[in-house]
């Protein structure tokens, strides 16, 4: 006897073998048992989900002989010949290939007559939106009102493409795509019938490949039986499907992560050489960034990926959730445009540099699980990596002539220096509320300093005398008098600037000087306009430590305490490293050390795995074998290495405050100018 392929063989042959479509066989069941069967049924669904076969299933519950029934016996004749495609009374018409009118005319000339030996006479028309307009046309009155023997079973994938008026004539029920867990659920089931050795991973790696279709797994089945020999692998199946190694979707993540651009081509050049399919190789990353966007808001989501939590964990602990947002939608537009680039690769690899050329920022030496490090840095204490200039800004009640009279000072007194261990935004006062005292200039100002500073009282007299109301147009000034006492002011900076500053560096300047507010475009009246909130605008450009910081401080803890650069010396993963840090040890004897760490980080310490890969670090690096213990303690007397890091920046960030309180320069500033210091904006450095 010839083989019979898997999709054939297993077809269902009761409504209790069907997989899924639980919906549609309870509406089916009911109906053949409470005997309410419509007259004509449209199955939609994508190909593979069960349509011709439910189709049968019904067919056959409607000609059964012990009547009709949701549960046929399958042993009359009436049964078996259904199962075997040679009922009489059961017509299959595939209407791709008889879609013409006169196709349809003889179907319809014959479908007044009897049926031969079944209760009913069955139409099974598969694809039926394939008939011609003029088809459905005519078939329109007999499928409304047909003889009481005759039941109309459509079948369709595309059942847009049907006429309303097909489809208001008949009982619509679509079936689902099947889930990955169903399928894979099926096969091996199927597969253990048949006694075929098989792996799950190749089970799911083939139902995954059917893509809810439960006839292309069978198909797919039988072609990974061939492929090995009557029994099914995942190394073979992976092959066959040419599934991408799981490793290179992670590594190009981990480079957008780390800002590598040459690991990224090294990475993909490697998909290339495996002869990746590049539609395949965004899918992958588009879904690897998926399931890292989920872990970061469900911590038990792992979806496919369980042997590769460690990595994937670490990817959602350290990468920022709008990257994660930001190279999902790169590469997701990346691979809608795959089809117009020249050649896939070049596609892919574009795709990918957009999305490494939207992230313009440094990096901590933080590696992934898979690679070790001998000095990783924690990314969680430097979320911002932006460096701000050192530079000290005023601002007064005009804000058009804040930037000239700034830059003035800043050449009067540029014999003065900020100390280089600090960083200051100083706050302003608003000087529209406050009177003005009068300003006593010191005898050793020079001229300049002297002209600059009397202009500017003259051109607060000017601004602080009552004025009527006016409508003022900020885009064309209308105060000549402000408009000369300012270029005024500007030629006096002029003088004073040893060296021009071209004419992007003065646009640079005006762009992010602190006294520049937005103004509304329009007419509008002066006196309503809001004043600046400088407190505002240094809040926007708060940072963290720096990296460089982060980086003096481990060194500076090295050099002060023995356990800090102990820690600096093994060869840890940035993940087992976080317990070390957080923890101070205990000696108890020469082979023996108790962990006291910290709470935050417990979940880290209670990995078995992980605190044998602490203790064999320890071992190597002392050169002995170690009995390690780890206790969570949070009793704050003797501090952790991460804690001994924040004391010390502390002290520093104190001295960077004291050192701007006493710097003569800054005084300058707050005296002339009614300047208040902002402590929040400085940092050490």
């Amino acid at each position: 006897m010839s083989y019979q392929v898997l999709a054939r063989k297993w077809r269902p042959k009761s409504f209790s073998e069907v997989v899924g479509q639980q919906h549609v066989l309870k509406i089916l069941s009911n109906a053949l048992s409470l005997g309410r069967v419509h007259h004509a049924y449209l199955f939609s669904g994508t190909r593979g989900v069960g349509k011709t076969s439910i189709a049968r299933l019904l067919a056959k519950g409607l000609n059964c002989e012990s009547g009709i029934t949701a549960t046929p016996c399958g042993v009359c004749d009436n049964c078996r010949e259904i199962e075997q495609g040679r009922f009489v009374d059961l017509l299959e018409i595939d209407a791709a290939s008889r879609t013409k009118v006169e196709d349809t005319r003889e179907i319809l000339d014959n479908i007044q007559y009897l049926p031969s030996k079944g209760r009913f006479k069955v139409y099974l028309i598969d694809e039926v939106h394939m008939l011609s307009r003029s088809s459905f046309n005519a078939l329109l009155k007999t499928l409304e009102e047909p003889p009481e023997h005759v039941k109309f079973l459509l079948a369709t994938t595309d059942p847009q493409k049907l006429p309303i008026t097909i489809l208001s004539r008949c009982l619509h029920l679509h079936l689902n795509v099947l889930d990955t867990s169903l399928i894979a659920e099926q096969l091996k089931h199927i597969l253990q019938l048949e006694q075929i050795e098989s792996e799950p991973r190749a089970i799911q790696l083939l139902a995954k490949a059917a893509n809810g279709s439960m006839r292309d797994a069978l198909s797919l089945t039988d072609q990974a039986i061939a492929l090995g020999n009557g029994k099914i692998d995942a190394a073979s199946v992976a092959s066959m499907l040419g599934t991408l190694d799981k490793a290179i979707p992670f590594s190009l993540i981990n480079a957008l992560y780390q800002n590598d651009g040459n690991t990224l081509m090294q990475q993909i050049e490697a998909a290339a050489l495996q002869g990746a399919d590049w539609d395949n190789l965004l899918a992958e990353s588009i879904a690897l960034l998926h399931q890292i966007a989920l872990l970061q808001v469900v911590p038990t989501a792992l979806g496919d990926y369980t042997d590769n939590e460690e990595q994937l964990r670490f990817l959602a602990q350290y990468m920022a959730p709008n990257d994660v947002q930001l190279f999902y939608q790169i590469l997701l537009m990346g691979r809608k445009e795959l089809a117009f680039a020249p050649d896939k690769k070049m596609g892919v690899e574009m795709s990918f540099l957009r999305a490494l050329a939207f992230m313009p920022k440094n990096v901590d030496a933080i590696m992934p699980p898979a690679a070790t490090a001998t000095t990783p840095t924690k990314k969680a204490e430097s979320p911002i990596r932006t460096q701000p200039a050192q530079v000290v800004t005023t601002s007064s009640q005009n804000v058009n002539e804040a930037a000239p009279v700034q830059q003035t000072v800043k050449s009067a007194i540029e014999n003065q220096q900020l100390n280089d261990s600090t960083i200051v935004r100083p706050a302003t006062s608003d000087e529209n509320t406050v009177s003005q005292p009068e300003i006593s200039l010191p005898d050793d100002a020079s001229s300049i300093t002297k002209n600059i500073l009397e202009m500017r009282m003259q051109l607060m007299k000017e601004e602080q005398k009552p004025k009527k109301p006016e409508l003022v147009d900020y885009h064309q000034p209308s105060n000549s008098l402000i408009n000369s006492k300012r270029d005024d002011v500007q030629q006096l900076a002029n003088l004073g600037n040893d060296s021009e500053k071209n004419d992007e560096e003065v646009e640079q300047e005006e762009i992010t000087a602190e006294n520049y507010q937005w103004q509304a475009c329009g007419i509008v009246e002066t006196k309503n306009e809001p004043a600046l909130d400088a407190k505002t605008l240094c809040d926007s450009f708060k940072v963290d430590k720096t990296p460089e910081m982060v980086k003096k401080l481990i060194v500076e803890m090295a050099e002060k305490d023995a356990w800090c650069a102990e820690i600096e010396q093994l060869e840890l993963a940035p993940l087992i490293k976080q317990i070390a840090i957080n923890s101070h040890p205990e000696l108890i004897d020469d082979n023996h050390i108790i962990l006291h760490t910290r709470s935050a980080v417990e979940h880290l310490a209670k990995s078995s795995a992980n605190c044998i890969k602490l203790r064999t670090a320890l071992s190597n690096y002392r050169q002995k074998t170690l009995n390690l213990e780890v206790v969570i303690d949070d009793n704050k007397a003797n501090k952790t290495p991460l804690e001994l890091r924040e004391d010390l920046y502390q002290q520093k960030l104190e001295q960077a405050k004291l050192t701007i309180h006493q710097d003569p320069k800054v005084e300058t500033i707050c005296q002339y100018f009614d300047a208040k210091i902002d402590e929040s904006s400085i940092r050490p450095v």
